[in-house]
């Protein structure tokens, strides 16, 4: 559900160069994109092409069944659009391999629409994009260099403001899961020094709450206090550094050398502090 609502939000404006990739020319607007029916139905972008054909554009995320919401999607946007050309694609950005027949082929009924997955598209098609939203797709593109790929996308998203920052890190690191390449996002912005205001930000908020959680937990698993202290540190640092940008030498040092219950009691600070110093008062 994470990866839906993610992808769902690039869509704000057509996607100029994808639609070039997928049907050969512009989208001249958006279009409504919810029915009323029995089942309240919505589909994920439907928008008007430079001919005038409607090019209506589902995403999914995982291997999935979809004749009928597509056959079903075809009716309703009819109804709407009568007698305009309809162009329906299936855009597949799950891990697992996935090639569907993409037909129904019964007694009166012959229904067929395409299914493109996103790994067919050069991660370069998008980062050629001057959409940053596009750009954030080529995460999830042929890439044949992963960490260079990561990197220019980092670079485009520091030279935003704070809130649009943010906003772009926590979309980037969502995508990123369908590619298990948190970790690689992760080590490559603390590399850049890529600062993000947490405050800013309620997912990225969450997402430090929840691994500092998982820090104390492993630690507690692991049952030994020098793990328990040391993994403290580690995240300390590290959300330190996400918060403030890099840290004096004298900082480190003191994160490093502190007792359990001192890293504590800074871990509680790190969110709310104003500055760094007033971290370590008191």
């Amino acid at each position: 559900m994470r990866y839906d609502t993610t992808l769902k939000d690039l869509f704000h404006e057509p996607p100029q160069r994808l639609l070039q990739i997928l049907v050969g020319q512009r989208g001249l607007r958006l279009l409504p994109v919810e029915f009323n029916s029995i089942m309240k139905r919505i589909p994920d972008l439907v928008l008007e092409l430079e001919d005038l054909a409607i090019f209506h554009m589902d995403l999914q995320s995982v291997p999935e069944f979809m004749d009928q919401r597509m056959l079903m999607y075809r009716v309703l946007i009819r109804q709407h659009y009568p007698g305009r050309r309809l162009i329906q694609k299936v855009l597949y950005l799950g891990q697992e391999p996935w090639r569907p027949t993409a037909v129904i082929d019964e007694e009166n009924l012959h229904f067929r629409y395409d299914v493109i997955d996103i790994r067919d598209i050069d991660c370069r098609e998008m980062l050629d994009s001057p959409s940053l939203e596009e750009n954030l797709l080529a995460v999830l593109c042929r890439m044949e260099n992963e960490r260079e790929t990561i990197r220019e996308i980092l670079r485009r998203i520091d030279r935003l403001p704070p809130k649009a920052r943010a906003d772009a890190l926590t979309r980037l690191v969502v995508l990123s899961g369908l590619r298990k390449l948190e970790p690689l996002i992760q080590k490559e912005s603390d590399a850049m020094a890529i600062t993000v205001d947490v405050m800013e930000n309620a997912i990225l908020r969450n997402l430090f709450l929840n691994a500092e959680q998982k820090g104390r937990q492993e630690g507690r698993q692991e049952g030994r206090q020098e793990g328990r202290q040391e993994g403290k540190a580690d995240l300390l640092l590290h959300l330190l550094q996400r918060r403030f940008g890099p840290l004096p030498r004298e900082v480190t040092d003191q994160v490093l050398t502190a007792d359990q219950a001192t890293l504590e009691l800074w871990g509680d600070r790190v969110l709310d502090a104003p500055s760094l110093e007033d971290i370590f008062k008191g």
